[in-house]
């Protein structure tokens, strides 16, 4: 296990390329640097004016929203700086948190009209199960959802145009950093989370059917093509500063978690669902880091700590299973504490972490694990 020389990305990081000892997130810093951001707003201008209803009949454009700091941002810049009327999409999470909630609300109040769209929460819960217990992710149901649904309702309502966020492979590091569409291809290489892996044959063993999936699943070529569906990023138009945009968003009352989430020192991300922090956790034994290692990078490369700042809070918050929700996660995921035990391991990468003579996982009395290095000095 390596790491980036400037940030704290491992290479086991999925997709995540490296040159001469450097992530592809910490070479987008610099590439960024180099791009007419004037230009590109101008060609925002014209892109969004294309799609622009003509007559007012319909709205001009869908913004995929989960009432976060992204979602903020995106509303406010498409409706008051370039004067679109957007209709707002939110695929609800089944472990929506009253923060998100609050988001959510104070999102509507920029003066929009919103979608929610709750999936039968007894398929929701099933697929859930699923999720973790075949994939390794609890809330796998809601990270196929949030991709899928508003592409729906984009085809339903014959609105051609959804504007998304931030494109998490220029954030994040990936081979498509300056992409400018995410389209069916992209997100079936970056927001498919495993469903490649997934046969019908193996949901039917959890009593999912095939009928069951519809909120699930990406429209078909000839329906997009049919109205048209173009999914553009926002932030390949406009510089990407999350801490900017976050300062900004908190004017418009977008609320901070109350306290930092568990597996990070932090409280702007991901505030919307209770259980987030289990995938963080899962993540963690896949691959050997979690979200304060997301954090901490993003701010070594702002300029915000120093990568051994960023070692520090990696340490001291990185790892711990989650346990402030722990007794409503289990009974939600219908698993005692030893069947947790044995998921956790069944997805666990032992190469990463401290085993025994045998080759076991050393577990503390919490049953925490440690990584075998936490840097390439280790």
């Amino acid at each position: 296990m390596r790491y980036c020389k400037r940030c704290l990305y491992p290479d086991t990081k999925p997709g995540l390329g490296f040159q001469d000892g450097v992530c592809d997130a910490c070479r987008n810093v610099g590439f960024k640097d180099k791009i007419d951001w004037d230009k590109r707003k101008k060609e925002l201008k014209e892109t969004l004016e294309k799609y622009r209803s003509k007559d007012g009949s319909r709205y001009d454009c869908i913004i995929p929203v989960s009432g976060g700091k992204d979602s903020h941002y995106q509303t406010y810049v498409i409706k008051e700086e370039f004067g679109l009327n957007p209709l707002l999409v939110n695929f609800h999470p089944h472990d929506f948190t009253e923060t998100g909630r609050k988001n959510l609300e104070n999102l509507k109040k920029l003066g929009v009209d919103c979608i929610e769209f709750s999936a039968n929460p007894v398929i929701y819960n099933k697929i859930s199960r699923f999720g973790l217990l075949e994939l390794g992710d609890f809330e796998w149901p809601e990270h196929i959802g949030i991709f899928t649904i508003p592409v729906q309702v984009a085809v339903a309502y014959k609105i051609p145009l959804l504007v998304w966020g931030e494109n998490s492979q220029m954030e994040y590091g990936g081979a498509d950093a300056d992409r400018v569409f995410l389209d069916k291809e992209w997100n079936e290489k970056h927001g498919g989370y495993f469903r490649d892996k997934v046969k019908p044959e193996d949901m039917t063993k959890y009593g999912i059917d095939k009928r069951d999936l519809k909120p699930y699943l990406y429209p078909s070529d000839e329906e997009i093509a049919k109205i048209g569906v173009t999914g553009i990023f926002l932030g390949h138009f406009i510089k990407w500063d999350i801490f900017k945009q976050l300062e900004f968003v908190e004017k418009l009352g977008f609320s901070r978690f109350p306290e930092h989430r568990e597996g990070t020192y932090d409280n702007w991300e991901n505030l919307d669902t209770e259980y987030t922090v289990f995938h963080d956790y899962f993540k963690f034994l896949k691959y050997g880091f979690g979200r304060a290692t997301d954090h901490t990078s993003i701010e070594i490369r702002y300029g915000r700590m120093t990568r051994q700042e960023g070692l520090k809070l990696v340490k001291q918050y990185e790892g711990k299973i989650p346990r402030k929700r722990l007794k409503e996660f289990l009974q939600d995921a219908e698993l005692t504490w030893d069947e947790f035990l044995k998921v956790c391991e069944k997805f666990t990468n032992k190469s990463l972490f401290k085993t025994d003579s045998n080759g076991n996982l050393i577990r503390d009395k919490n049953g925490d694990i440690e990584k075998i290095a936490y840097d390439n000095k280790d």
